[in-house]
Protein backbone atom coordinates (compact mmCIF):
# COMPACT_ATOMS: atom_id res chain seq x y z
CA UNK A 1 0.00 0.00 0.00
CA UNK A 2 1.27 3.47 -0.82
CA UNK A 3 -0.06 7.02 -1.13
CA UNK A 4 -2.03 7.67 -4.29
CA UNK A 5 -0.62 11.20 -4.47
CA UNK A 6 2.96 11.18 -3.19
CA UNK A 7 3.16 14.96 -3.32
CA UNK A 8 0.08 15.44 -1.14
CA UNK A 9 0.35 14.69 2.58
CA UNK A 10 -2.50 12.74 4.18
CA UNK A 11 -5.27 14.78 5.75
CA UNK A 12 -6.42 13.56 9.17
CA UNK A 13 -9.53 11.37 9.08
CA UNK A 14 -11.85 10.90 12.07
CA UNK A 15 -14.47 8.15 11.83
CA UNK A 16 -17.04 8.11 14.64
CA UNK A 17 -19.39 5.16 14.91
CA UNK A 18 -22.79 5.47 16.56
CA UNK A 19 -23.90 1.86 16.76
CA UNK A 20 -27.53 1.58 15.68
CA UNK A 21 -28.07 5.29 14.94
CA UNK A 22 -31.10 5.46 12.67
CA UNK A 23 -32.16 8.07 10.07
CA UNK A 24 -35.72 8.20 11.45
CA UNK A 25 -34.29 9.93 14.54
CA UNK A 26 -31.18 11.63 13.20
CA UNK A 27 -32.93 13.61 10.45
CA UNK A 28 -35.59 15.33 12.63
CA UNK A 29 -33.16 15.87 15.50
CA UNK A 30 -30.61 17.51 13.22
CA UNK A 31 -33.41 19.76 11.94
CA UNK A 32 -34.79 20.83 15.34
CA UNK A 33 -31.44 21.60 16.99
CA UNK A 34 -31.19 18.50 19.17
CA UNK A 35 -27.96 17.43 17.42
CA UNK A 36 -26.16 20.69 16.59
CA UNK A 37 -22.70 19.20 16.00
CA UNK A 38 -23.99 16.49 13.69
CA UNK A 39 -26.11 19.06 11.83
CA UNK A 40 -23.07 21.34 11.40
CA UNK A 41 -21.08 18.43 9.97
CA UNK A 42 -23.87 17.60 7.53
CA UNK A 43 -24.15 21.25 6.48
CA UNK A 44 -20.51 21.39 5.41
CA UNK A 45 -20.65 18.02 3.69
CA UNK A 46 -23.02 15.17 2.90
CA UNK A 47 -25.45 12.94 4.70
CA UNK A 48 -27.90 10.15 3.93
CA UNK A 49 -29.04 6.63 4.81
CA UNK A 50 -26.36 3.93 4.93
CA UNK A 51 -27.35 0.39 3.90
CA UNK A 52 -26.22 -2.41 6.20
CA UNK A 53 -25.82 -6.11 5.42
CA UNK A 54 -28.33 -8.93 5.50
CA UNK A 55 -28.61 -9.63 8.38
CA UNK A 56 -27.93 -6.20 9.96
CA UNK A 57 -25.93 -7.68 12.83
CA UNK A 58 -23.03 -5.79 14.39
CA UNK A 59 -20.36 -8.52 14.01
CA UNK A 60 -20.84 -8.83 10.25
CA UNK A 61 -21.69 -5.18 9.67
CA UNK A 62 -18.76 -3.60 11.50
CA UNK A 63 -16.33 -6.18 10.11
CA UNK A 64 -17.47 -5.41 6.56
CA UNK A 65 -17.26 -1.70 7.34
CA UNK A 66 -13.60 -1.84 8.38
CA UNK A 67 -12.46 -4.40 5.79
CA UNK A 68 -14.47 -3.50 2.69
CA UNK A 69 -15.19 -7.22 2.30
CA UNK A 70 -18.41 -9.22 2.40
CA UNK A 71 -18.76 -11.97 5.07
CA UNK A 72 -17.96 -14.65 2.51
CA UNK A 73 -14.44 -13.24 2.45
CA UNK A 74 -13.93 -12.03 6.03
CA UNK A 75 -15.77 -14.94 7.67
CA UNK A 76 -17.80 -13.17 10.39
CA UNK A 77 -21.60 -13.46 10.37
CA UNK A 78 -22.96 -13.63 13.90
CA UNK A 79 -22.09 -13.43 17.58
CA UNK A 80 -21.57 -17.19 17.41
CA UNK A 81 -20.20 -19.54 14.74
CA UNK A 82 -20.53 -23.25 14.12
CA UNK A 83 -17.39 -25.09 15.19
CA UNK A 84 -16.09 -27.05 12.21
CA UNK A 85 -17.19 -30.68 12.18
CA UNK A 86 -19.65 -30.26 15.05
CA UNK A 87 -23.09 -28.85 15.86
CA UNK A 88 -21.54 -26.70 18.59
CA UNK A 89 -21.75 -22.90 18.50
CA UNK A 90 -18.72 -20.99 19.78
CA UNK A 91 -18.66 -17.22 20.51
CA UNK A 92 -17.13 -15.06 17.79
CA UNK A 93 -14.46 -12.40 18.13
CA UNK A 94 -11.95 -10.74 15.83
CA UNK A 95 -9.78 -13.85 15.65
CA UNK A 96 -12.29 -15.24 13.14
CA UNK A 97 -11.70 -12.39 10.71
CA UNK A 98 -9.78 -12.83 7.48
CA UNK A 99 -8.61 -9.88 5.41
CA UNK A 100 -6.85 -6.67 6.37
CA UNK A 101 -8.60 -4.03 8.48
CA UNK A 102 -8.64 -0.38 7.44
CA UNK A 103 -6.06 0.59 10.07
CA UNK A 104 -3.78 -2.25 8.97
CA UNK A 105 -3.88 -0.96 5.40
CA UNK A 106 -3.24 2.58 6.65
CA UNK A 107 -0.23 1.58 8.72
CA UNK A 108 1.20 -0.34 5.74
CA UNK A 109 1.18 3.04 4.00
CA UNK A 110 3.13 4.63 6.84
CA UNK A 111 0.15 6.30 8.56
CA UNK A 112 -0.61 6.36 12.29
CA UNK A 113 -3.95 4.97 13.47
CA UNK A 114 -6.03 5.10 16.64
CA UNK A 115 -8.71 2.42 16.98
CA UNK A 116 -10.94 2.69 20.04
CA UNK A 117 -14.07 0.68 20.85
CA UNK A 118 -14.57 -0.79 17.36
CA UNK A 119 -16.71 -3.95 17.70
CA UNK A 120 -15.12 -7.26 16.67
CA UNK A 121 -11.69 -5.68 16.20
CA UNK A 122 -10.26 -7.52 19.22
CA UNK A 123 -7.94 -9.37 19.31
CA UNK A 124 -5.70 -7.49 16.91
CA UNK A 125 -1.97 -7.96 16.34
CA UNK A 126 0.61 -5.40 17.32
CA UNK A 127 1.35 -3.16 14.35
CA UNK A 128 3.83 -0.27 14.20
CA UNK A 129 1.93 3.01 14.31
CA UNK A 130 -1.25 1.53 15.82
CA UNK A 131 -2.84 2.57 19.12
CA UNK A 132 -5.61 0.12 20.00
CA UNK A 133 -8.32 -0.02 22.69
CA UNK A 134 -10.82 -2.94 22.45
CA UNK A 135 -14.58 -2.71 22.30
CA UNK A 136 -17.29 -5.38 21.87
CA UNK A 137 -15.47 -8.70 21.55
CA UNK A 138 -13.02 -7.85 24.32
CA UNK A 139 -13.61 -8.61 27.99
CA UNK A 140 -11.06 -6.32 29.65
CA UNK A 141 -8.36 -3.79 28.86
CA UNK A 142 -5.44 -5.66 30.39
CA UNK A 143 -3.56 -7.63 27.77
CA UNK A 144 -5.75 -6.28 24.98
CA UNK A 145 -4.44 -2.75 24.24
CA UNK A 146 -1.55 -1.67 22.02
CA UNK A 147 0.77 -0.74 23.44
CA UNK A 148 0.12 -3.05 26.39
CA UNK A 149 1.01 -0.25 28.80
CA UNK A 150 -1.93 1.78 27.49
CA UNK A 151 -4.35 -0.17 29.71
CA UNK A 152 -2.67 1.15 32.85
CA UNK A 153 -2.61 4.68 31.43
CA UNK A 154 -6.35 4.54 30.72
CA UNK A 155 -7.14 3.22 34.19
CA UNK A 156 -5.05 6.01 35.68
CA UNK A 157 -7.25 8.55 33.90
CA UNK A 158 -10.56 6.63 34.08
CA UNK A 159 -10.25 4.00 36.85
CA UNK A 160 -13.50 2.21 36.03
CA UNK A 161 -13.26 2.42 32.20
CA UNK A 162 -16.14 0.23 30.90
CA UNK A 163 -16.03 -1.71 27.63
CA UNK A 164 -19.82 -2.00 27.51
CA UNK A 165 -23.06 -1.61 29.45
CA UNK A 166 -26.24 -3.64 29.50
CA UNK A 167 -29.68 -3.34 31.01
CA UNK A 168 -29.67 -6.73 32.70
CA UNK A 169 -27.08 -5.86 35.29
CA UNK A 170 -29.39 -3.18 36.69
CA UNK A 171 -32.75 -3.62 38.41
CA UNK A 172 -33.49 0.09 38.03
CA UNK A 173 -33.50 1.50 34.47
CA UNK A 174 -31.99 4.68 35.87
CA UNK A 175 -28.88 2.75 36.91
CA UNK A 176 -28.54 1.32 33.42
CA UNK A 177 -28.83 4.76 31.83
CA UNK A 178 -26.21 6.14 34.21
CA UNK A 179 -23.93 3.25 33.20
CA UNK A 180 -24.41 4.15 29.53
CA UNK A 181 -23.68 7.81 30.23
CA UNK A 182 -20.51 6.85 32.12
CA UNK A 183 -19.45 4.59 29.25
CA UNK A 184 -19.86 7.40 26.70
CA UNK A 185 -18.07 9.88 28.93
CA UNK A 186 -15.15 7.52 29.57
CA UNK A 187 -14.77 6.68 25.87
CA UNK A 188 -14.85 10.35 24.94
CA UNK A 189 -12.29 11.36 27.54
CA UNK A 190 -9.84 8.66 26.45
CA UNK A 191 -10.39 9.22 22.71
CA UNK A 192 -10.00 12.98 23.01
CA UNK A 193 -6.82 12.57 25.04
CA UNK A 194 -5.27 10.08 22.61
CA UNK A 195 -6.18 12.14 19.53
CA UNK A 196 -4.59 15.24 21.01
CA UNK A 197 -1.53 13.33 22.20
CA UNK A 198 -0.82 11.14 19.16
CA UNK A 199 -2.35 13.23 16.34
CA UNK A 200 -3.14 10.08 14.31
CA UNK A 201 -3.78 10.20 10.58
CA UNK A 202 -6.76 7.89 11.15
CA UNK A 203 -8.90 7.83 14.31
CA UNK A 204 -11.74 5.30 14.40
CA UNK A 205 -13.92 5.55 17.53
CA UNK A 206 -17.18 3.64 18.05
CA UNK A 207 -19.90 4.24 20.66
CA UNK A 208 -22.38 1.42 21.37
CA UNK A 209 -24.66 3.27 23.82
CA UNK A 210 -27.18 4.14 21.09
CA UNK A 211 -27.69 0.44 20.36
CA UNK A 212 -27.99 -0.53 24.02
CA UNK A 213 -30.46 2.22 24.94
CA UNK A 214 -32.62 1.74 21.84
CA UNK A 215 -32.90 -2.01 22.42
CA UNK A 216 -34.11 -1.38 25.95
CA UNK A 217 -36.30 1.72 25.50
CA UNK A 218 -37.49 1.94 21.89
CA UNK A 219 -41.04 0.81 22.63
CA UNK A 220 -41.44 3.10 25.65
CA UNK A 221 -39.58 6.24 24.57
CA UNK A 222 -41.01 9.39 23.02
CA UNK A 223 -39.28 10.03 19.70
CA UNK A 224 -40.33 11.25 16.23
CA UNK A 225 -41.29 7.71 15.20
CA UNK A 226 -43.46 6.92 18.24
CA UNK A 227 -46.95 7.75 19.56
CA UNK A 228 -47.05 10.95 21.58
CA UNK A 229 -48.55 9.40 24.72
CA UNK A 230 -45.18 7.92 25.70
CA UNK A 231 -43.97 11.37 26.71
CA UNK A 232 -45.39 11.04 30.23
CA UNK A 233 -43.15 8.10 31.10
CA UNK A 234 -40.24 8.63 33.47
CA UNK A 235 -37.68 7.52 30.86
CA UNK A 236 -39.43 8.89 27.79
CA UNK A 237 -36.36 10.93 26.79
CA UNK A 238 -33.80 8.16 27.35
CA UNK A 239 -33.02 7.68 23.66
CA UNK A 240 -32.98 11.39 22.89
CA UNK A 241 -30.68 12.08 25.83
CA UNK A 242 -28.28 9.40 24.61
CA UNK A 243 -28.13 11.00 21.15
CA UNK A 244 -27.58 14.41 22.76
CA UNK A 245 -24.64 13.08 24.74
CA UNK A 246 -23.10 11.52 21.65
CA UNK A 247 -23.52 14.76 19.74
CA UNK A 248 -21.68 16.65 22.48
CA UNK A 249 -18.94 13.97 22.37
CA UNK A 250 -18.72 14.42 18.60
CA UNK A 251 -18.08 18.12 19.07
CA UNK A 252 -15.18 17.39 21.41
CA UNK A 253 -13.61 14.84 19.06
CA UNK A 254 -13.97 17.12 16.03
CA UNK A 255 -12.22 19.91 17.91
CA UNK A 256 -9.44 17.55 19.02
CA UNK A 257 -8.93 16.29 15.46
CA UNK A 258 -8.37 19.84 14.20
CA UNK A 259 -9.77 22.02 11.41
CA UNK A 260 -8.07 20.09 8.60
CA UNK A 261 -9.62 16.75 9.54
CA UNK A 262 -12.32 15.07 7.51
CA UNK A 263 -15.01 13.64 9.79
CA UNK A 264 -17.37 10.74 9.09
CA UNK A 265 -20.17 9.61 11.40
CA UNK A 266 -21.54 6.17 10.54
CA UNK A 267 -23.80 3.51 12.03
CA UNK A 268 -23.81 -0.19 11.31
CA UNK A 269 -27.61 -0.44 11.11
CA UNK A 270 -30.76 1.44 12.03
CA UNK A 271 -33.54 0.76 14.55
CA UNK A 272 -37.26 0.18 14.89
CA UNK A 273 -39.95 -1.73 16.80
CA UNK A 274 -39.50 -5.32 17.98
CA UNK A 275 -42.68 -7.40 18.23
CA UNK A 276 -41.10 -10.54 19.70
CA UNK A 277 -39.13 -13.73 19.13
CA UNK A 278 -39.65 -16.52 16.61
CA UNK A 279 -39.20 -20.27 16.80
CA UNK A 280 -38.48 -21.14 13.17
CA UNK A 281 -37.61 -24.66 14.26
CA UNK A 282 -41.32 -25.13 14.94
CA UNK A 283 -41.94 -24.69 11.21
CA UNK A 284 -39.33 -27.33 10.41
CA UNK A 285 -40.61 -29.68 13.10
CA UNK A 286 -44.21 -29.39 11.89
CA UNK A 287 -43.03 -30.15 8.35
CA UNK A 288 -41.33 -33.35 9.53
CA UNK A 289 -37.85 -32.00 8.78
CA UNK A 290 -36.66 -31.68 12.38
CA UNK A 291 -36.89 -34.39 15.05
CA UNK A 292 -36.75 -33.37 18.71
CA UNK A 293 -36.75 -35.67 21.72
CA UNK A 294 -39.20 -33.73 23.81
CA UNK A 295 -39.70 -36.42 26.45
CA UNK A 296 -42.24 -36.40 29.28
CA UNK A 297 -41.14 -32.99 30.60
CA UNK A 298 -42.82 -31.23 27.69
CA UNK A 299 -46.29 -32.84 27.95
CA UNK A 300 -47.75 -29.60 29.31
CA UNK A 301 -46.34 -27.71 26.32
CA UNK A 302 -47.79 -30.23 23.86
CA UNK A 303 -51.21 -30.12 25.48
CA UNK A 304 -51.27 -26.32 25.50
CA UNK A 305 -49.77 -25.79 22.03
CA UNK A 306 -53.13 -25.13 20.30
CA UNK A 307 -54.08 -22.65 23.04
CA UNK A 308 -50.82 -20.77 23.57
CA UNK A 309 -52.06 -17.57 21.95
CA UNK A 310 -54.86 -17.42 24.51
CA UNK A 311 -53.19 -18.46 27.75
CA UNK A 312 -51.63 -15.93 30.18
CA UNK A 313 -47.96 -15.05 29.57
CA UNK A 314 -46.95 -16.56 32.92
CA UNK A 315 -48.29 -19.94 31.80
CA UNK A 316 -46.56 -19.61 28.42
CA UNK A 317 -43.31 -18.99 30.25
CA UNK A 318 -43.91 -22.06 32.40
CA UNK A 319 -44.29 -24.26 29.32
CA UNK A 320 -41.25 -22.59 27.76
CA UNK A 321 -39.17 -23.60 30.76
CA UNK A 322 -39.96 -27.20 29.83
CA UNK A 323 -38.89 -26.69 26.21
CA UNK A 324 -35.99 -28.87 25.07
CA UNK A 325 -32.59 -27.54 24.18
CA UNK A 326 -30.55 -27.94 21.03
CA UNK A 327 -29.04 -31.05 22.58
CA UNK A 328 -32.45 -32.70 22.29
CA UNK A 329 -32.36 -32.78 18.49
CA UNK A 330 -32.25 -36.29 17.01
CA UNK A 331 -29.77 -35.62 14.24
CA UNK A 332 -30.10 -38.93 12.44
CA UNK A 333 -33.77 -38.07 11.83
CA UNK A 334 -33.30 -34.35 11.13
CA UNK A 335 -32.98 -32.84 7.66
CA UNK A 336 -32.88 -29.09 8.52
CA UNK A 337 -32.53 -26.83 11.54
CA UNK A 338 -32.54 -23.12 12.43
CA UNK A 339 -29.90 -21.52 14.60
CA UNK A 340 -28.54 -18.05 15.37
CA UNK A 341 -29.90 -14.52 15.38
CA UNK A 342 -32.60 -13.06 13.13
CA UNK A 343 -33.32 -16.10 10.93
CA UNK A 344 -31.04 -18.78 9.46
CA UNK A 345 -31.55 -22.36 8.31
CA UNK A 346 -28.96 -25.06 7.65
CA UNK A 347 -29.48 -28.43 6.05
CA UNK A 348 -28.17 -31.45 7.92
CA UNK A 349 -25.93 -32.14 4.96
CA UNK A 350 -24.08 -35.41 4.50
CA UNK A 351 -20.33 -34.83 4.46
CA UNK A 352 -20.61 -31.45 6.21
CA UNK A 353 -22.56 -32.05 9.42
CA UNK A 354 -21.30 -34.86 11.69
CA UNK A 355 -24.54 -36.85 11.31
CA UNK A 356 -25.78 -35.39 8.05
CA UNK A 357 -28.51 -37.27 6.18
CA UNK A 358 -29.34 -34.91 3.28
CA UNK A 359 -27.51 -35.71 0.05
CA UNK A 360 -25.86 -32.73 -1.64
CA UNK A 361 -27.19 -31.97 -5.09
CA UNK A 362 -30.80 -32.42 -6.28
CA UNK A 363 -32.07 -33.68 -2.90
CA UNK A 364 -30.64 -30.66 -1.10
CA UNK A 365 -31.92 -28.24 -3.74
CA UNK A 366 -35.45 -29.64 -3.53
CA UNK A 367 -35.38 -29.38 0.25
CA UNK A 368 -34.23 -25.75 0.12
CA UNK A 369 -37.13 -24.95 -2.22
CA UNK A 370 -39.58 -26.68 0.14
CA UNK A 371 -38.34 -24.74 3.16
CA UNK A 372 -38.33 -21.45 1.22
CA UNK A 373 -41.98 -21.94 0.26
CA UNK A 374 -42.91 -22.81 3.85
CA UNK A 375 -41.21 -19.69 5.24
CA UNK A 376 -42.78 -17.36 2.66
CA UNK A 377 -46.21 -18.78 3.48
CA UNK A 378 -45.99 -17.80 7.16
CA UNK A 379 -48.26 -15.04 8.47
CA UNK A 380 -47.94 -12.67 11.41
CA UNK A 381 -50.19 -13.22 14.44
CA UNK A 382 -53.03 -11.23 12.83
CA UNK A 383 -53.15 -13.92 10.16
CA UNK A 384 -53.11 -11.39 7.32
CA UNK A 385 -49.69 -9.83 6.84
CA UNK A 386 -46.77 -11.99 5.68
CA UNK A 387 -44.23 -12.78 8.39
CA UNK A 388 -41.24 -13.06 6.05
CA UNK A 389 -40.03 -10.40 3.63
CA UNK A 390 -37.56 -12.61 1.76
CA UNK A 391 -35.66 -15.87 1.82
CA UNK A 392 -32.16 -15.86 0.32
CA UNK A 393 -29.75 -18.64 -0.45
CA UNK A 394 -26.59 -17.94 1.51
CA UNK A 395 -24.52 -18.53 -1.63
CA UNK A 396 -26.44 -15.74 -3.38
CA UNK A 397 -25.87 -13.19 -0.61
CA UNK A 398 -22.21 -13.92 0.10
CA UNK A 399 -19.24 -14.83 -2.05
CA UNK A 400 -15.66 -15.81 -1.44
CA UNK A 401 -13.61 -18.66 0.03
CA UNK A 402 -15.52 -18.61 3.34
CA UNK A 403 -19.03 -18.40 1.86
CA UNK A 404 -19.52 -22.12 2.46
CA UNK A 405 -19.80 -21.27 6.17
CA UNK A 406 -22.87 -19.11 5.55
CA UNK A 407 -26.38 -20.37 6.37
CA UNK A 408 -27.97 -22.36 3.57
CA UNK A 409 -31.03 -20.10 3.84
CA UNK A 410 -31.20 -16.56 5.24
CA UNK A 411 -34.75 -15.70 6.33
CA UNK A 412 -35.62 -12.01 6.64
CA UNK A 413 -38.54 -11.47 9.06
CA UNK A 414 -40.93 -8.66 8.17
CA UNK A 415 -38.97 -5.42 8.61
CA UNK A 416 -36.98 -7.24 11.34
CA UNK A 417 -39.90 -6.74 13.73
CA UNK A 418 -39.48 -10.39 14.67
CA UNK A 419 -36.26 -12.33 15.24
CA UNK A 420 -34.84 -15.70 16.21
CA UNK A 421 -32.52 -15.60 19.20
CA UNK A 422 -29.36 -17.60 19.87
CA UNK A 423 -29.88 -20.11 22.66
CA UNK A 424 -33.64 -19.89 22.33
CA UNK A 425 -34.26 -21.53 18.97
CA UNK A 426 -36.60 -24.29 20.21
CA UNK A 427 -39.89 -23.52 21.93
CA UNK A 428 -42.97 -25.51 22.92
CA UNK A 429 -44.30 -27.79 20.19
CA UNK A 430 -46.29 -25.89 17.59
CA UNK A 431 -45.46 -22.40 18.91
CA UNK A 432 -44.04 -19.93 16.40
CA UNK A 433 -44.28 -16.58 18.26
CA UNK A 434 -43.26 -15.49 21.73
CA UNK A 435 -42.48 -12.30 23.63
CA UNK A 436 -38.87 -11.11 23.45
CA UNK A 437 -36.77 -13.23 25.80
CA UNK A 438 -34.78 -10.28 27.16
CA UNK A 439 -37.55 -7.66 27.24
CA UNK A 440 -36.13 -5.76 24.28
CA UNK A 441 -38.63 -3.49 22.54
CA UNK A 442 -36.34 -2.29 19.74
CA UNK A 443 -34.54 -4.18 17.00
CA UNK A 444 -32.19 -3.53 14.10
CA UNK A 445 -33.17 -2.17 10.69
CA UNK A 446 -31.29 -2.22 7.39
CA UNK A 447 -30.65 1.52 7.03
CA UNK A 448 -28.18 3.25 9.28
CA UNK A 449 -26.70 6.74 8.96
CA UNK A 450 -23.81 8.41 7.13
CA UNK A 451 -22.79 12.02 7.82
CA UNK A 452 -19.50 13.38 6.50
CA UNK A 453 -17.80 16.72 6.10
CA UNK A 454 -14.39 18.26 5.51
CA UNK A 455 -11.70 17.93 2.83
CA UNK A 456 -12.62 15.38 0.20
CA UNK A 457 -16.39 15.37 0.88
CA UNK A 458 -18.74 17.04 -1.58
CA UNK A 459 -20.66 19.81 0.17
CA UNK A 460 -24.42 19.61 -0.19
CA UNK A 461 -24.52 16.00 -1.42
CA UNK A 462 -27.69 14.14 -0.41
CA UNK A 463 -27.37 10.60 -1.77
CA UNK A 464 -30.45 8.39 -1.79
CA UNK A 465 -28.62 5.43 -0.31
CA UNK A 466 -24.99 4.64 0.51
CA UNK A 467 -23.44 1.30 1.51
CA UNK A 468 -21.66 0.41 4.73
CA UNK A 469 -19.50 -1.97 2.69
CA UNK A 470 -17.96 1.09 0.99
CA UNK A 471 -16.58 2.69 4.16
CA UNK A 472 -13.03 1.30 3.93
CA UNK A 473 -12.37 2.25 0.28
CA UNK A 474 -13.88 5.67 0.98
CA UNK A 475 -11.61 6.14 4.00
CA UNK A 476 -8.52 5.06 2.03
CA UNK A 477 -9.32 7.60 -0.69
CA UNK A 478 -9.76 10.35 1.93
CA UNK A 479 -6.41 9.39 3.48
CA UNK A 480 -4.77 9.75 0.08
CA UNK A 481 -4.06 6.02 -0.11
CA UNK A 482 -4.50 3.81 -3.15
CA UNK A 483 -7.78 1.88 -3.12
CA UNK A 484 -7.42 -1.86 -3.83
CA UNK A 485 -9.64 -2.94 -6.70
CA UNK A 486 -10.12 -6.44 -5.20
CA UNK A 487 -12.17 -4.99 -2.32
CA UNK A 488 -15.90 -5.68 -2.48
CA UNK A 489 -16.64 -2.06 -1.59
CA UNK A 490 -15.95 1.00 -3.72
CA UNK A 491 -15.45 4.68 -2.84
CA UNK A 492 -18.74 6.44 -2.06
CA UNK A 493 -20.30 8.88 -4.50
CA UNK A 494 -19.99 11.74 -1.97
CA UNK A 495 -16.23 12.06 -2.52
CA UNK A 496 -14.84 15.20 -4.14
CA UNK A 497 -11.21 14.04 -4.04
CA UNK A 498 -9.30 12.10 -6.67
CA UNK A 499 -9.11 8.34 -6.21
CA UNK A 500 -5.98 6.35 -6.95
CA UNK A 501 -6.18 2.61 -7.52
CA UNK A 502 -4.06 -0.49 -7.04
CA UNK A 503 -4.59 -4.12 -8.02
CA UNK A 504 -2.88 -5.29 -4.84
CA UNK A 505 -4.79 -6.19 -1.69
CA UNK A 506 -2.60 -7.09 1.31
CA UNK A 507 -3.85 -10.09 3.22
CA UNK A 508 -3.25 -8.45 6.57
CA UNK A 509 -1.47 -9.93 9.60
CA UNK A 510 -2.07 -13.51 10.65
CA UNK A 511 -5.15 -13.89 12.89
CA UNK A 512 -4.59 -13.64 16.61
CA UNK A 513 -5.59 -16.40 18.98
CA UNK A 514 -9.16 -16.11 20.20
CA UNK A 515 -9.83 -14.34 23.46
CA UNK A 516 -11.36 -15.96 26.54
CA UNK A 517 -14.41 -17.81 25.12
CA UNK A 518 -16.18 -18.07 28.49
CA UNK A 519 -15.82 -14.34 29.16
CA UNK A 520 -16.95 -13.57 25.62
CA UNK A 521 -20.02 -15.80 25.91
CA UNK A 522 -20.91 -14.20 29.23
CA UNK A 523 -20.69 -10.73 27.68
CA UNK A 524 -22.94 -11.68 24.75
CA UNK A 525 -25.48 -13.21 27.14
CA UNK A 526 -25.49 -10.06 29.25
CA UNK A 527 -26.23 -8.02 26.13
CA UNK A 528 -29.16 -10.25 25.15
CA UNK A 529 -27.57 -11.65 21.99
CA UNK A 530 -27.43 -15.09 23.59
CA UNK A 531 -29.88 -16.44 26.17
Amino acid sequence: MKPAHAQRPAKPLLIVGWDGATPELVEPWMADGTLPNLAALAKRGAWGPLRSLVHPLSPAAWTSAFTGLNPGRHGVWDFGHRADGTYRIDPTDGSRRRGAALWELATLGGLKSLVLGVPMAHPTPEIPGLTFVPGLGGSELEGATWPRSLAAQIHAEVPDYPLDANAYEHADPADFLRACESMVDARTRVAESLIRRDQPDLAFVVYVATDRVQHAFWGQAAHPDSPGHRGAWRFADAIKDCYRQLDAALGRLVEAAGPEATVLVVSDHGFGDLEGDLYLNSVLEDAGLLSIDRGPRSRLGRLLAPLLDRVPPVLRRATEAEAPTFGSIQWTQTRAYSRGLFGNVWLNLRGREPQGIVEPGPEAEALLEQITDAMLALRQPDGRAPLVDAVFRGRDLYWGPLAERAPDLVIVPRDYRWMTRSGREIGPRGQLFDEAAVRHTGNHRMNGVFVGGGPGIEQGARPDLLRLLDLTPTALALLGMEVPRPLDGVPMSVLSCDVGWTDELPAGPDPEEAGDPEALETRFRELGYLV
